[in-house]
């Protein structure tokens, strides 16, 4: 292990070089190449292993460091700007290819997530993509039952491209259908729990409706989901559940199912009447997946909450 003078003979004689190479030409001509001289001797003296000769050229740049002060305190703009330069790249980077910040901009997650909240979303999860197209440099995972995953919409129109957020429900293979406001996967309806009676959706394009919520799980993930509620209010407002899907169903024993196809995921929003997702414009295609949803960060009240 190093001792602790030549650790500080290290960090000194690195850090004045980069000075000595950005600044050096505020000191005149005598001033500097007596600075790089005893920069040379102690990197000289730092390949011995006596400490005698160290000692003495450490002081010596420490010495001339101190002298010059005034003149090399303040960076340099070519030093400021590749600061700042390497600061825009990393964040760049992180946002290509790590985190992404996300805000949502409907009411198709709500109760999970509301309009207006800001979240970090982890794309290293499911593989590292070329920025600006779907080919990805580093496989990652397929999106898992339950996750929330941000996405580019995969179908025609105004939207095609921009960034949507939903929860995945069925993944290849899958044989999933929605009956009486209930997810069957594989035939099997998921663990669902009413919580309370009906009340107040919390979605502004709702506002004269009532909503049911329910708890409900896939795999390792439990969530809250809301749907229109059978009430009386409801009836008088106008505000229609669509408790099944595929929508053509006609019944208790004529709600079809659909299977999902490989290569692709069926994700649905939490708010379920008030979401377009896969219902309406299919099967979203695993390429297209950017991240999964990690945690909220904005507004006050509920930062860094995990999201599930």
């Amino acid at each position: 292990m190093a001792s602790p003078t030549v650790r500080e003979a290290r960090k000194v004689w690195k850090e004045a070089s980069q000075i000595l190479k950005f600044r050096g030409s505020r000191l005149s001509q005598s001033d500097r190449a007596r600075f790089a001289d005893h920069l040379a001797a102690l990197h000289k003296a730092l390949q011995q292993p006596e400490e005698a000769p160290l000692t003495q050229a450490l002081a010596a740049v420490q010495a001339d460091l101190e002298r010059h002060h005034a003149l090399l305190k303040k960076a340099s703009f070519l030093e400021s700007f590749r600061s700042l330069a390497g600061a825009v790249l990393l964040a760049l980077l992180i946002r290509a290819f790590l985190f992404e910040a996300f805000k949502i901009p409907t009411g198709s997650m709500i109760p999970t997530l509301q309009v207006g909240d800001h979240l970090f979303v982890h794309k290293f999860l499911y593989g590292l993509r070329i920025p600006f197209t779907h080919a990805r440099i580093v496989e990652g995972r397929t999106p898992l039952p339950g996750e929330i995953a941000v996405f580019e919409y995969p179908g025609p129109g105004e939207d095609h491209g921009k960034d949507f957020i939903k929860r995945v429900v069925a993944v290849a293979g899958d044989r999933v259908r929605l009956q009486d406001n209930r997810l069957y996967i594989n035939d099997k309806p998921i663990p669902t729990e009413p919580l309370g009676p009906p009340g107040p959706c919390e979605d502004a394009t709702l506002v004269r409706c009532e909503c049911q919520r329910q708890r409900e799980r896939l795999g390792d993930i439990e969530f809250v989901t809301q749907h229109l509620a059978p009430t009386e209010a409801n009836l008088r407002a106008g505000c229609r559940n669509l408790p099944d899907w595929p929508m053509d169903g006609s019944g208790a024993t004529g709600v079809p199912d659909v299977v999902v196809p490989e290569g692709h995921v069926f994700v649905m929003g939490d708010n379920r009447d008030n979401s377009s997702d896969g219902r309406y414009w299919g099967f979203l295609p695993v390429e297209n997946t950017k991240g999964k949803a990690l945690v909220r960060w904005w507004p006050p009240g509920r930062w860094f909450q995990a999201i599930h």
